[in-house]
């Protein structure tokens, strides 16, 4: 007796988009107020972010518009030059509160007030700004400097050309380096560090310097 095959029924398999869709479709039905709770979520993030990002723009213009009217009154009168502390009180840890420190410590660098600004100039050396922290470390070797601290000045000008070798202001800060040794009486240090710049710098204002200063240390 021969056996009856009933025939197999061939089932179309569903595309994978499909089977997401009504996956995602069925999950909505049976998670409904989930779903939209994350929704409701995730709108009030995009909308959070929106406004935080609108208030730090609005504080940074807020800032910067203050150091302007800051550096104004002090170009108008120098010996006003704690208006620019005002920036730090109003926005303090802005960019603009640094630069305003930074405009303050050389206005008491200029009237020869170098213990002042060497109280100014040290904070900003932990900057996040890449630009304001290397004049302020230029800025602070000088003052030292000035001040006569001249092995404080090397520290400071040392650390800083040690920690960046690719920086754009190694010229000035090798320079200032240079001096500072001089003037503590460390002719041989300063020989060398002349001969780098001349060897390193040699058609630029630096190499100059470092010329004339080889030709006085050499007679």
């Amino acid at each position: 007796m021969t056996k009856q095959h009933t025939p197999v029924q061939q089932v179309a398999q569903p595309e994978p988009i499909v089977t997401l869709f009504s996956g995602t479709v069925a999950y909505v039905k049976n998670h409904k107020q989930s779903v939209l709770t994350a929704a409701g979520i995730l709108i009030l993030a995009v909308v959070l972010g929106y406004v935080y990002h609108a208030h730090v723009k609005s504080v940074q213009e807020k800032s910067w518009a203050a150091y302007y009217t800051a550096q104004r009154a002090v170009q108008n009168d120098p010996s006003q030059v704690t208006a620019l502390d005002g920036v730090v009180v109003q926005f303090p840890g802005s960019l603009a509160a640094q630069y305003a420190q930074l405009l303050k410590g050389d206005i008491l660098y200029a009237q020869e007030n170098y213990a002042q600004a060497i109280d100014v100039y040290e904070p900003l050396l932990n900057a996040a700004n890449e630009t304001l922290r290397t004049d302020a470390v230029l800025s602070l070797g000088a003052a030292k400097q000035a001040a006569k601290d001249y092995d404080g000045s090397i520290k400071v000008l040392s650390k800083f050309i040690q920690d960046n070798p690719k920086s754009f202001a190694l010229p000035q800060a090798y320079l200032t380096l240079a001096m500072s040794q001089e003037l503590a009486g460390k002719k041989q240090d300063a020989v060398e560090t002349y001969q780098l710049i001349l060897a390193d710098y040699t058609k630029t204002y630096f190499g100059k310097m470092a010329k004339d200063k080889l030709a006085t240390l050499n007679k």
